[in-house]
């Protein structure tokens, strides 16, 4: 991503609506799916700006790594240690498999994403579990895209495709971001349509809004224990390494 990217998220990402109801829902998959053990080892790949890494660190023991010596500059200026800058093959950690590995919203950036999806398989014990989300529809294509240098967006199809090619048992495959769908629709669809070229979601909306936003989307953590929804802005996937 564009360097601005990253200082706007480090600046909004421990209030935007939107970053703290995905990290409410990720936690609750990890606490209630998965039922991780505190102090479990998790492994966020791609962790940007250190918001996920911060929230999981007081209960597990939390590594992030991230292309972006920028990214990686924020998350130590949140007191988080173990870092890394560069790619999963140079991983300083690696005497080690992990329990669990994140990747939020990563996949979308590379060409070749069953082989990312690979390495982070090699990272986690046999039997353990990778979370993976990613953006959902082509056709709701825009700007916002092309700004975060996503290579495609996925359909339930394509992204089931590329979690099988890598080797993954799939444990659970569901849309989210459901609820505020229509509104997120009518948003990019106007985007679209006037040519817009800013990037939408990059400020706090007034406090109110805010936190109706934010209610509304980590609610779907609940609903996502027992159902998973046929539509939404995302995917979220919860895989596993053959034992």
């Amino acid at each position: 991503m564009d360097e601005a990217l990253y200082r706007a998220f480090a600046e909004i990402e421990d209030r935007h609506w939107w970053f703290v109801a995905r990290r409410r829902i990720v936690q609750d998959v990890i606490e209630h799916d998965l039922q991780l053990f505190p102090g479990a080892s998790i492994l966020d790949i791609g962790c940007g700006t250190g918001g996920m890494l911060a929230s999981l660190s007081g209960r597990y023991d939390v590594v992030g790594t991230d292309m972006s010596p920028l990214a990686i500059e924020h998350c130590c200026r949140r007191g988080l240690k173990k870092v890394h800058c560069g790619t999963l093959a140079d991983l300083p950690f690696r005497d080690r498999p992990f329990d669990l590995a994140l990747l939020l919203d990563v996949i979308e950036h590379v060409d070749d994403d069953a082989a990312l999806l690979r390495e982070a398989g090699d990272l986690v014990k046999p039997g353990g579990a990778v979370i993976v989300t990613v953006p959902a529809y082509p056709w709701m294509w825009t700007h916002h895209d092309e700004a975060n240098h996503h290579r495609r967006r996925y359909t339930a199809t394509t992204f089931r495709s590329s979690l099988t090619r890598a080797g993954f048992r799939i444990r659970s495959l569901s849309s989210y971001n459901t609820i505020l769908f229509p509104l997120a629709l009518v948003q990019r669809l106007a985007a679209g349509f006037l040519h817009s070229t800013s990037v939408a979601g990059l400020s706090v909306p007034p406090a109110p809004v805010n936190a109706i936003l934010r209610m509304l989307f980590a609610s779907e953590r609940f609903f996502l224990r027992f159902l998973r929804f046929p539509f939404g802005l995302s995917l979220i996937a919860v895989v596993e390494r053959p034992a």
